[in-house]
């Protein structure tokens, strides 16, 4: 892998049979191949894309944004809000939900978007 050109080999990370944990190794292998999968460079930003379409209408592509971060912010996002929401039940079983039910969605910490992401994915599961 390490001598094929960089554009070659951008394009194999990119694809997408390949997963987050997959590039992730990858790039520890050695410092070519972590180079290549830099946080601010194409590979991540294709995984996020390919992972999550719908948020990329929130970037503009003159961002210098890095897509390894924003890749773990919503994949934390995510998980938070698959808590949150399996708490539903419990919490709000009645018919009274209390004034500070939700406080814990407003202090999640990501913005909000990811929040919304990840119930609309909940919402559109199969099987729910």
């Amino acid at each position: 892998l390490t001598d094929l050109p960089g554009e070659l080999l951008e394009l194999i990370l990119c694809c997408d049979v390949l997963g987050a944990a997959d590039i992730g190794r990858v790039s520890c292998t050695c410092r070519r191949l972590r180079e290549a999968c830099q946080p601010r460079g194409k590979v991540w930003r294709e995984r996020f894309r390919l992972r999550w379409p719908s948020l990329m209408k929130y970037y503009s592509q003159t961002d210098g944004v890095s897509w390894l971060e924003e890749y773990k912010a919503r994949h934390n996002a995510g998980l938070e809000a698959q808590r949150i929401v399996a708490s539903f039940s419990k919490r709000f079983f009645s018919e009274h939900v209390p004034c500070d039910g939700f406080s814990d969605i407003e202090t999640l910490g990501c913005p909000s978007h990811f929040f919304e992401d990840e119930l609309m994915c909940i919402l559109n599961m199969e099987g729910r």
